[in-house]
């Protein structure tokens, strides 16, 4: 049984992590450095205008960025989980795994959730020293979660490799 699971879990797993390192470097390039504009700029406050944003548009695709990110961890412990049972690339597995959950634990474990979620859900003006330590993380946090996923990406192609190498 755990064969015929082990090839369509580990397509899964490298699609759904290939997808959210790819969320959280753009995030890190591109919508970090905006929303650190925004709050650095003296524009209307985030927290004035996301609640909006989120209210219209921007609900069906904040569920759906969950959801992907959510299977993404799912989908590289369900792997993990084959592997182990089928005996088969284990240590490509278990970095994949580990990594494929780690970002979003250390996302969660730094208090870099919640202080994101002050900033962006606050109807008021965020107080200065909550913006400057929401700017200070949101990049490198990002960055960090990018990295994190490309080393989860980069165990899970090592696993067609090693195959075709004859170690499958």
């Amino acid at each position: 049984m755990t064969e015929r699971l082990y090839w369509p879990s580990w397509f899964l797993a490298a699609l759904l992590t290939g997808v959210v390192a790819g969320f959280m470097l753009g995030h890190a390039l591109i919508l970090a450095r905006f929303v650190d504009w925004l709050l650095l700029s003296g524009a209307p406050a985030l927290g004035q205008a996301y609640p909006s944003f989120r209210a219209s548009a921007g609900r069906s695709g904040l569920d759906a960025y969950y959801a992907v990110a959510g299977l993404q961890v799912l989908g590289t412990s369900a792997f993990l989980l084959v592997a182990l049972a089928a005996g088969r690339h284990r240590t490509a597995a278990l970095v994949a795994g580990v990594a494929g959950a780690l970002w979003i634990a250390v996302h969660y474990a730094s208090g870099f959730g919640a202080l994101e979620a002050l900033v962006v859900r606050s109807a008021a003006d965020v107080p200065r020293e909550v913006v400057g330590r929401f700017v200070g993380w949101n990049a490198p946090m990002h960055f960090f979660h990018a990295v994190t996923l490309t080393v989860a990406l980069g165990a899970l192609l090592s696993v067609p490799l090693a195959a075709l190498r004859g170690r499958g």
